[in-house]
């Protein structure tokens, strides 16, 4: 883990961004304040198959995923954390989690040491992944630039499984990142706060109920209410076309859901 700087940056995004969604403003400066812990990595699947073994808490079965059709997802019986429908390695990051099994590998680390973990809240990852940036991307304006600093939906994939997401102003980033799916963690570069893989890669829960704009966030990042029927990911994933790899762009998921694209990132109340 490393200790994030506090400071200020602004959340969401101007109107005229492209791809922009309707929850992504009134855009807020938000000021981060204290400083916190992050991991440098998304959570592997060694450090998750630790916990499962520790506690025999159960692998979240049915996962969502393309396997048996590129670019048809479905949730399939046979797809979980342990077979994601792709080869994997321990460093690479664990997958088919719900936000329910996040709390509860979050809790688990809690009593094997003296507490303080926790999940992101929106505002910090958004922070985080910004790192200083105020453009579309952390790299930059266009998503062909951030193959060296993300994983997601990219040439690589093209050439195996054709364009999916035909019809779209941008499908996909011109650029070739490496991976297939899934990529160890850490293996493309940091971001600027030296951070690894908070765009693509995998999703990433946080603490955040869902809420249709910021308009009642709190200049310190708290929001009061939302719908708690839905959780936030954020970051995009191996699979996710350009618009969906901003840094302003909120996905509203179940906290039951199982994806293939979805995982755990940490960090630490000091």
């Amino acid at each position: 883990m490393i200790v994030a700087p506090v400071g200020t940056f602004t959340i969401g995004s101007p109107p005229g961004e492209a791809g922009r969604g309707g929850d992504e403003g009134p855009q807020r400066e938000i000021r981060i304040t204290q400083p916190f812990a992050v991991g440098r990595y998304e959570v592997t699947r060694r450090q998750y198959e630790a916990f499962l073994r520790a506690t025999g808490h159960p692998v979240s079965g049915n996962c969502m995923t393309d396997r048996r059709k590129p670019g048809t997802w479905a949730l399939d019986p046979q797809t979980n954390f342990r077979d994601p429908g792709f080869p994997q390695s321990g460093t690479h990051p664990a997958a088919c989690v719900t936000w329910y099994d996040a709390k509860a590998f979050i809790a688990w680390l809690n009593a094997r040491t003296g507490g303080g973990y926790r999940l992101l809240t929106e505002a910090e990852w958004e922070y985080l992944a910004r790192a200083g940036s105020t453009s579309a991307y952390p790299w930059g304006a266009r998503a062909k630039d951030g193959c060296r600093y993300m994983n997601g939906f990219d040439r690589v994939i093209v050439r195996k499984k054709g364009d999916l997401y035909k019809g779209e102003a941008v499908s996909f980033a011109d650029c070739s990142d490496g991976y297939l799916n899934t990529a160890p963690v850490g293996s493309l570069r940091p971001n600027a706060f030296g951070i690894y893989d908070m765009i693509g890669n995998v999703g990433e829960w946080v603490e955040d109920c869902s809420t249709p704009s910021y308009s009642l966030m709190q200049s310190n990042g708290s929001m009061h209410g939302g719908d708690c029927s839905k959780r936030i990911v954020r970051g995009g994933s191996w699979g996710t076309q350009p618009r969906q790899l901003r840094s302003a762009e909120r996905i509203r998921n179940s906290p039951a859901d199982v994806d293939d694209s979805i995982g755990i990132r940490v960090a630490k109340t000091l």
